[in-house]
């Protein structure tokens, strides 16, 4: 009596691990992952907001994100932050665009278009993968915010 009842337990569990696998494998391979792009500058205050806010979201919601802060210009404390949650095990890269984008070039990037030509060098220079769904945000913009998914 005893052997029948176990033999029935382990049933249901192997049935219940095979789903989870099944489940597991499944969902990997057809979603693309989120690659959220911060434009941050020497005004960013919000920054460290915006990354603990971004990565609790995705962290509840079970996504898997990828986030880049392009410098243009951040300050030492903004580094610092990004550094920080590097050194905590969050992935957060940083990366310098160079004399390629200034400051100025933010207010008109929305109506001529840079701002797609931004993710194509992204896209170019091994930043962002094809398999990814890219979003570039300007945390100075407001209007850029909206494109947070919170």
């Amino acid at each position: 009596m005893l052997g029948i009842l176990l033999l029935v337990i382990g049933c249901y569990a192997s049935a219940a691990l095979l789903v989870h696998v099944i489940f597991r494998f499944s969902r990997g391979g057809g979603r693309a992952a989120s690659h959220y792009i911060f434009i941050g500058d020497q005004r960013q205050r919000n920054m460290e907001w915006h990354l603990r806010t971004l990565h609790s979201f995705s962290r509840w919601m079970g996504k898997s994100i990828a986030l880049t802060v392009i410098d243009r210009g951040l300050n030492e404390e903004s580094r610092a932050i990004v550094e920080r949650w590097n050194y905590s095990g969050k992935k957060v890269t940083l990366h310098d665009m160079g004399s390629s984008w200034s400051p100025a070039d933010a207010a008109e990037a929305e109506g001529n278009g840079e701002a797609s030509q931004m993710m194509w060098q992204l896209k170019a220079q091994g930043i962002i993968r094809e398999s990814e769904q890219a979003v570039l945000i300007d945390l100075q913009n407001p209007a850029d915010l909206s494109k947070m998914p919170f």
